[in-house]
């Protein structure tokens, strides 16, 4: 199997399994073996693929699980992981920071609605 061919059987699995193909899932699929170059050219070309053909790649599948496949399924389940963490991390103090604005928005609000009363009540007590 060549090492375009390596690409191309990577993107599939991944597709496979509902992934989106991408340089970095490739790249911890096969390992670092591969030059960039073969890792990106096989990308695009299987991105180009209609999915008639994308679905025939499964014949180059071939490869039976071993220790180092499991290896590099648990390599690829961390990295997934550490993406989402990242993604929930953003999203946590994205909203973290929209609600500090909130309540400093509130605080602003209510000193004013003070500052009303006490004029209010100050101008009661002289009329």
């Amino acid at each position: 199997m060549s090492p375009l061919d390596q690409v191309l059987a990577a993107a599939r699995s991944l597709e496979a399994c509902g992934k989106v193909p991408s340089l970095a899932l490739i790249k911890t699929r096969l390992g670092s073996s591969l030059p960039l170059p073969i890792l990106i050219q096989g990308l695009q070309q299987f991105k180009s693929m209609p999915k008639a053909d994308r679905e025939r790649l499964a014949e180059l599948q071939a490869i039976s699980p071993t220790t180092e496949a499991a290896a590099t399924n648990d390599t690829l389940t961390l990295i997934l992981l550490a993406e989402r963490l990242q993604i929930q991390q953003a999203y946590f103090e994205r909203h973290a920071e929209q609600q500090k604005a909130e309540i400093m928005q509130l605080k602003n609000e209510l000193l004013e609605l003070k500052q009303r009363i006490n004029l209010l009540e100050s101008q009661g007590k002289t009329a």
